[in-house]
């Protein structure tokens, strides 16, 4: 508890601040960071190698970039738990927000699905809420029920909730999916996020790196009827936010002659979705997530 108290005083202390100046403030830890975990920069660096991606990603760079995406996303994050502030579609001006009207006038249950790339906390936070339709976000809570409250508070703004990883109750994925599909509503969840850790099922990317990802609940929410929004985030080299809301899948369409064949054809749309997202900003994505890992090995 008083680990978690820490983190909240530390994060709040940290998210308070401009983030160049916090980056210039913590960048002798990228230095030292490499040195002192020197079993986790290899694990990285054979990610990189196998990947397409090996001539435009290595640690230095990559480390810069998640400091500087994760110091984003906090000064969002504590700006909107003190005075719940939040970015709209205006600032943004994303990609393709025509089509997420579409998906939202079909009437039906939506699944925003997005990735671990760019300034991720505001993939959630554009798409508003809209009123009597319930806007649900899935997410693992922290290791501290402080940094969990802490979590949850920037992230419940304008309408939405937060359902939890592993709970059961109303605060449950269960408990979310029913609200959701009954109220035509949103659930935000991520493609590389896996809810399911005793049954994982794993995807390729590029024939050349193996990811976990949620497969059962995928095909859950296509057995509901649930339309697929995908969406990604990216930051330009001037520092601006790049959303983008790519075309939707149907379940409808996305069904088979068999549940195997409608699985395989779930599996292929969200492989062409985090390929298509991660190539445009390969060294955005967070390739430090333990479980991802090259496909030979």
């Amino acid at each position: 508890m008083a680990a978690g108290h820490a983190c909240v005083f530390i994060l709040t202390a940290l998210g308070s601040l401009p983030p160049k100046a916090t980056r210039i403030f913590l960048s002798p830890f990228l230095f030292l960071y490499p040195r002192l975990r020197p079993a986790h920069c290899a694990r990285l660096s054979a990610r990189f190698a196998a990947s397409p991606f090996r001539g435009d990603l290595e640690p230095a760079r990559y480390y810069a970039m998640r400091l500087r995406l994760l110091l984003s996303g906090l000064c969002a994050h504590v700006r909107r738990t003190a005075a719940d502030g939040a970015a709209t579609v205006a600032d943004l001006e994303p990609e393709g927000w025509e089509t997420y009207l579409a998906a939202l006038a079909s009437d039906r249950p939506i699944a925003l699905i997005g990735l671990h790339a760019g300034p991720w906390e505001e993939l959630h936070r554009v798409p508003p809420a809209r009123e009597g339709r319930p806007f649900l976000i899935l997410t693992a809570p922290a290791f501290s029920p402080p940094l969990t409250a802490f979590m949850a508070k920037g992230r419940e703004s304008g309408g939405k909730s937060i359902i939890w990883i592993g709970s059961d109750g109303k605060r449950g994925l269960a408990a979310g999916i029913r609200a959701v599909q009954s109220g035509r509503g949103i659930l935000a969840l991520m493609a590389d996020q896996h809810p399911d850790p005793g049954e994982e099922e794993w995807l390729s990317l590029w024939d050349r790196i193996r990811i976990p990802y949620p497969a059962r609940l995928l095909r859950s929410l296509a057995a509901h009827d649930f339309l697929f929004m995908p969406v990604s985030i990216r930051i330009s080299a001037e520092g601006t936010p790049l959303y983008r809301f790519h075309s939707p899948w149907d379940s409808r369409d996305i069904a088979g002659e068999s549940a195997d064949i409608g699985s395989m054809a779930l599996a292929a749309k969200v492989r062409d979705f985090l390929e298509t997202a991660i190539a445009v900003a390969p060294d955005q994505w967070n390739w430090s997530y333990p479980k991802i890992r090259p496909a030979l090995s």
